[in-house]
């Protein structure tokens, strides 16, 4: 880790905050509930009130990068699902050695207020993934708060654009720091609580990078490698823990990551002011169906998927979600 980031005070206070960012999602994935993901206290309820349970009633998900992006709208479908949410997040929008604006104090909060109007409790706690110490105390406060922790969502990433010898140190550093330690780090704070609950899911955010070369993005390309070989390692180390380790493999999303002047520049060079748009539709043909870009939402539901119980016997998987674009990999 490198010195001269400083990580932020951690805070847990639940903030109001303006509900205009509050997404509206489709529906999850099926709302029975089984065993392995049973609804606990939920099922009561179902017998007098006569109520089918959310899919992930009574659980609780802790998600990395919470407080925008992919990581929220996880959280927000998996919020529709039932499940109570921890939103960790550096809220912190100037990083050095990253070469875009991060999220803020004010994203985070508006986050929480979008969770909950899902009807959930939603818990936030400033921190950075490259701390175990912050994701240790971030994650007992939610077994403390919700009784359990049951569903970790490593998602919290940054990206580095340019050629491979434009690299200080430092700037491979921070994106190894954050992308892969951080998400080794989360993993090691969450494995204890998921073993008390008996088991439960750890959900890792690869990318479509993940799987070829890019000489665009050269070293965030080796983290999301590098991330797939974590967690395929992870999957067959807490098998019998019955705890399930799968990845995300998203394409290109309409995040913050990409949606920004540095990396916009880079994919479109000869363009005189590239808009997100721009690069989706130069991408769009290139792809087996006519699509150029993900909206976060479709990877929630990507997610809600690993978190849900038609999962509850997969471990080690990785599924491309990249319209499909992965068709042209090796296998």
């Amino acid at each position: 880790m490198t010195t001269d980031i400083q990580t932020p005070a951690p805070r847990t206070a639940d903030q109001p905050a303006d509900l205009g960012r509050r997404r509206v999602l489709g529906g999850s994935f099926g709302a029975a509930a089984a065993a392995f993901m049973g609804a606990g206290a939920a099922s009561a309820q179902t017998a007098t009130s006569g109520e089918v349970p959310k899919e992930l009633a009574g659980k609780t998900a802790f998600i990395t990068g919470g407080a925008r992006g992919i990581g929220l709208a996880s959280a927000e479908e998996l919020a529709r699902a039932g499940a109570n949410i921890v939103l960790f997040d550096i809220a912190t929008p100037n990083l050095p050695n990253v070469q875009y604006p991060l999220s803020t104090p004010d994203d985070l909060a508006a986050a929480q207020a979008a969770v909950e109007a899902h009807g959930v409790s939603c818990m936030t706690y400033r921190g950075d993934v490259r701390s175990l110490e912050d994701q240790q105390a971030a994650m007992q406060q939610a077994v403390d708060r919700f009784g359990s922790l049951d569903i970790v969502l490593a998602n919290a990433g940054v990206s580095q654009v340019g050629p491979i010898e434009s690299f200080s140190p430092e700037d491979i550093a921070t994106v190894y720091d954050i992308n892969v330690a951080g998400l080794i780090k989360t993993t090691q704070a969450a494995v204890p609580h998921l073993r008390d609950a008996g088991g439960g899911r750890l959900i890792y955010v690869s990318s479509g990078l993940g799987r070829v070369g890019n000489d665009l993005f050269p070293v965030y390309t080796s983290t999301k490698w590098a991330v797939i070989g974590f967690a395929k390692s992870a999957a067959v180390s807490y098998g019998r823990d019955n705890i399930m380790c799968n990845v995300v493999a998203p394409g290109l999303v309409r995040t913050p990551l990409a949606d920004n002047e540095v990396v916009l520049r880079a994919m479109m060079p000869d363009a005189a002011n590239p808009t997100f748009d721009d690069v989706s539709a130069f991408l769009e043909p290139f792809n087996p169906i006519p699509v150029g870009h993900l909206e976060v939402e479709d990877v929630a539901k990507s997610v809600m998927f690993f978190a849900g119980d038609a999962t509850r016997n997969m471990t080690g998987e990785v599924l491309d979600v990249s319209y499909g674009s992965a068709a042209r990999n090796i296998g």
